[in-house]
């Protein structure tokens, strides 16, 4: 009679937490997705300015973006580039319109007036300089829990 035997392997990690746990996307701490959040607001900012063109241009859409808080979602963690805020429209001045909407029709346009997409354009732009700047702060992070 034969024997067959079976092999496992199993890791385990002794200490503050398990291995499995620094994959995990609930586990990451705040400020790898602050890291990220950061230059994507600075580039979409720079990508704003760099846009403003005619009398209409006022650099108030490029002051208001801003990173939001982290949350927890489903998935793990997540933060937003949002731009905060609204303003006074019109010529009484009696109607106000939130920063976002203005942002929208400048990204996408509307009838008459052709889409300038400064979002898309600086997510492309500094996508690179996000993931390096969370992998740094994970790094970091790493290396205050001892690995």
């Amino acid at each position: 009679m034969r024997r067959r035997w079976r092999r496992i392997a199993r890791l385990s990690v002794d200490g503050v937490f398990d291995f499995d746990g620094l994959l995990r996307a609930d586990i990451v701490p705040d400020s790898v997705l602050r890291a990220a959040a950061d230059v994507a607001v600075d580039a979409q900012k720079k990508t704003a300015r760099g846009m403003l063109k005619g009398k209409y241009a006022t650099g108030k859409l490029a002051d208001s973006i801003s990173a939001d808080r982290v949350r927890r979602t489903k998935d793990g963690k997540s933060v937003q580039v949002v731009f905060k805020g609204t303003r006074t429209r019109g010529k009484n001045k009696k109607s106000t319109t939130r920063n976002a909407e203005i942002a929208f029709v400048n990204e996408f346009g509307k009838r008459g007036q052709p889409p300038r997409p400064f979002i898309q354009r600086a997510n492309e732009q500094c996508k690179d300089a996000a993931i390096e700047a969370a992998a740094k702060e994970y790094d970091k992070w790493l290396e205050s829990m001892g690995f």
